[in-house]
């Protein structure tokens, strides 16, 4: 819908040459924008990383399995993003320290127990040891698809301290809404009540 409307914006104006060179080249309404500051967890190929470029200061896009970590990392590079955005083929779960990540490499990867003839090797990190880490002191938007790994990420001993550096938390719970739900509130967010994707807000 969005690119159909830039089409026709694109044919009004002269071709394109006001629209295009105004809004896009010279960016003169860029100080309107937000400068938002996001982590990506469950980055895949960088969908929602680039879908956020808009409105990002930075973006941190976590992604542990290999084969989608490459293609978004060169996607990065090709388009000069590295400024924005940071790849991290790390895993965000329960605890820090070496672990097995059972990588599909077509989406649906998740933190192994044991090895098998998918699994690769992957830095665990928990949430808050992730962003000290990295320094990231506030997080506008955290986006969690990890596979029903989310339960893990909440269960850290040290995610009080992540959360309170959160406003805003969007992604899928995998069946896990209650314990998601419990954990967030009470840490301070208001979940709402949307059927199909996980939406928190810090009150």
């Amino acid at each position: 819908m969005i690119l159909d409307l830039y089409e026709e914006l694109n044919k009004r104006y002269r071709g394109g040459a006001r629209f295009i060179d105004e809004v896009f080249v010279s960016e003169i309404y860029k100080s309107s924008c937000p400068q938002l500051t996001i982590v990506d967890l469950g980055a895949y190929e960088g969908e929602f990383s680039f879908y956020c470029l808009p409105f990002a200061k930075e973006i941190y896009a976590v992604e542990p399995d290999p084969v989608p970590f490459r293609i978004m990392e060169s996607l990065v590079t090709r388009h000069q993003l590295e400024d924005i955005i940071r790849p991290y083929r790390v895993a965000i779960h329960s605890e820090t320290k070496k672990g097995l990540l059972h990588a599909s490499g077509g989406g649906g990867s998740a933190v192994a127990n044991e090895p098998d003839d998918k699994t690769v090797k992957v830095q665990l990190y928990t949430l808050n040891d992730f962003l000290k880490e990295n320094s990231i002191e506030h997080v506008d938007i955290l986006k969690m698809d990890i596979e029903s790994s989310e339960k893990d990420i909440l269960v850290a001993p040290d995610i009080g301290e992540a959360l309170s550096k959160i406003d805003l938390i969007i992604g899928e719970d995998h069946g896990y809404r209650d314990l998601i739900t419990k954990v967030l509130t009470d840490n301070g967010f208001v979940v709402t009540n949307d059927p199909v994707a996980l939406v928190a807000k810090r009150q």
